[in-house]
């Protein structure tokens, strides 16, 4: 993962980030647009649980200061508690924005757009982030593509950046982080790279617990990148670690530590509000289904319940609507070989490679898998104690370092074509818009005109 070249940017590499980001953009605002907010029985188009977390963004812009979780206006129907127990920094930047409109005398219709319309803004500085990390990564400009249209290109992940959530501001954040992050690894740690980490750990931290596990191995490779060899040596710049290292923990203190503080103060203490939703959940009365773990079922038994894992796959690939517009089985099948030739790739690479690759990519990549893991167990936790959730969105996180793998893999397949490898490492991207315009097309845009 070293970069070992210069790469200029060339008029076609701008031509090409804004076609990238442009279709993006199109595709992003259309579904944005034709969303319904409320219940639309019985395909049930509307975003999962938006219309519990719109009443944040609207309370905020109603009041012009945060709800405590408490208040009547910002209660989840039907299943009691609040969304604003937990960060969100995303609520707050809608709020503020549907303030904004309210003065031009926007409508119901217009704050809803306008609240959306910042995930939008989300979405497309993710895409910029992964466009520049894709560059860091990757040589070749087939497999940058490739590893650009597959994440922002799956549909589910798109999806994210479309309506009212915490998430869209979360795959932003992990994106920033691990350009930094690549960043120091490749060229050290400057102030630029740790004001822009510090930046992404601040929105993550203010987004969504799931990504957590990225922040967690984000110090592990911090540290790391303060080893070097000298004469022959390894040492450990340990000043330069404290000093790089006061300053990313200064702005996250300042910028995201206040969060805590006020639920610490409002919420006796409980600085995460989980237990603050679980008592609110319990004083509402609201029905609410016993766990697998309530059940007396175990974590293998749950999975095998439903099929939990399968659901969880065509959630992470695509599903529209409260996860009730999927495609045909076919379409997910075809998902499923493309990752797996990938990965028969990916392995095929680690095997050529497996005496010369370097101490230092090897334990990246398996900070990147540990961050997964953790992002995985964490759904999973809370399936089987809290709320059984099959829904993709919870280990999207995921989809950066998966997509990396997944670049890698094609590129050491396509490479070996004879004549035309070089132009055949184009074809994961196309297939990626592809897939995309297929969903959008044949299964999604019907589903709004029902």
């Amino acid at each position: 993962m070293k970069k070992l070249y210069e790469q200029k940017i060339l008029k076609r590499d701008v031509i090409g980030l804004a076609l990238y980001m442009i279709f993006f953009l199109v595709i992003a605002g259309w579904i944005a647009m034709l969303q319904p907010l409320e219940d639309t029985p019985p395909l049930y188009t509307n975003p999962p649980d938006e219309h519990s977390r719109y009443m944040l963004p609207s309370y905020i812009c109603k009041y012009l200061r945060l709800p405590n979780g408490l208040e009547p206006e910002v209660q989840i129907p039907y299943y009691g508690g609040s969304y604003a127990f937990f960060p969100g920094l995303s609520y707050i930047l809608m709020g503020w924005m549907m303030r904004l409109a309210s003065l031009f005398g926007a409508g119901d219709r217009t704050m809803l757009l306008t609240a959306r319309s910042v995930n939008l803004c989300f979405g497309l500085g993710m895409a910029f982030f992964v466009w520049l990390l894709g560059r860091r990564l990757f040589s070749e400009r087939g497999t940058q593509w490739t590893f650009c249209c597959g994440i922002m290109y799956l549909p589910q992940q798109l999806f994210l950046h479309t309506y009212v959530n915490v998430e869209s501001m979360c795959m932003l954040s992990i994106a920033v982080m691990l350009y930094a992050l690549v960043w120091m690894w490749q060229e050290g740690v400057g102030r630029k790279n740790a004001v822009i980490f510090s930046l992404g750990a601040v929105l993550c931290t203010l987004s969504y617990y799931n990504a957590y596990g990225f922040l967690l191995v984000s110090v592990a490779w911090f540290i790391l990148c303060f080893f070097q060899e000298k004469n022959g040596k390894r040492e450990f710049l340990w000043k330069q670690m404290l000093t790089y290292g006061g300053l990313i923990l200064l702005i996250w203190a300042v910028l995201a530590g206040w969060w805590f503080v006020r639920n610490a103060i409002l919420l006796h203490g409980d600085i995460t509000g989980m237990n603050s939703l679980r008592v609110a959940q319990t004083a509402s009365g609201a029905y609410r289904a016993p766990t697998a773990q309530e059940r007396g079922i175990g974590i293998f038994g749950m999975l095998a319940e439903n099929s939990t894992i399968w659901e969880l796959f065509r959630g992470f690939v695509a599903a529209y609507g409260s996860r009730s517009v999927y495609a045909g089985i076919k379409y997910y099948y075809l998902y499923e070989l493309f990752f797996a030739a990938a990965f028969a790739g990916l392995f095929y690479r680690i095997w050529k490679c497996r005496k010369t690759v370097c101490r230092d990519t090897i334990v990246r990549n398996i900070l990147l898998l540990l961050a997964c893991v953790i992002t995985f167990s964490l759904w999973l936790y809370y399936c089987y104690t809290s709320d059984y959730q099959v829904q993709g969105r919870y280990v999207l996180p995921c989809v950066i370092p998966l997509f990396l793998w997944i670049s890698q893999g094609y590129e050491a397949l396509l490479k070996r074509i004879p004549k035309i490898g070089k132009y055949a490492l184009y074809l994961p991207a196309a297939f990626s818009v592809f897939m995309l315009l297929y969903y959008i097309i044949k299964t999604a845009i019907p589903a709004y005109f029902l």
